[in-house]
C-alpha cells in the first residue's frame, strides 16, 4: 500500500498567522492554536444558538400574555413594541383558509401584514 507523499511548503497558522512548515495541509502551528480556533468557532456557534432561544422564550412570553388577557389577536405594531419578533418560530404552515400559520412552542397563531389574530394554544396529545 503506497504511503500519501507530501510536499513540504510554507502556510500561516488559521489562529495567529504564524509561518508553519510541514505538510501541505496543514493549517496551524501548534495543538493549542487549533483547540483555540475551534473553540473560537464552537463559542460563536453556542452564542448564536443562546441568542435563538432567546428570542423564542420572548416571543413565547408575549403570546402567553396575550392568551392571559383574554385576547386572541393583536397588531405587530403593538407586538414589536412589546419586543416580538415575528422572524423566529418554531413552525409554519399554510393554513385551510390561505392564511400563514406560525407556532412558537404550543401557541399557534394567524399572521397577516399588519396582525396576528386567532391566537391559541394547541396541546398535543402524545403518541
Amino acid at each position: 500500500m503506497p504511503y500519501k507523499i507530501y510536499n513540504e511548503e510554507e502556510g500561516t497558522c488559521l489562529q495567529c498567522g504564524t509561518t508553519i512548515r510541514g505538510r501541505r495541509d496543514k493549517q496551524f502551528c501548534s495543538l493549542s492554536c487549533k483547540n483555540a480556533f475551534h473553540n473560537g468557532v464552537l463559542m460563536t456557534k453556542r452564542q448564536q444558538r443562546a441568542k435563538i432561544v432567546a428570542t423564542l422564550t420572548g416571543n413565547y412570553h408575549i403570546l402567553e400574555a396575550l392568551l392571559k388577557e383574554g385576547k386572541t389577536g393583536a397588531g405587530l405594531d403593538e407586538l414589536f413594541e412589546l419586543g416580538f419578533d415575528p422572524a423566529y418560530v418554531t413552525e409554519h404552515r399554510r393554513g385551510k383558509f390561505r392564511h400563514d400559520e406560525y407556532a412558537c412552542f404550543d401557541i399557534w397563531y394567524f399572521r397577516t401584514d399588519t396582525r396576528i389574530f386567532n391566537v391559541r394554544r394547541i396541546v398535543s396529545v402524545p403518541r
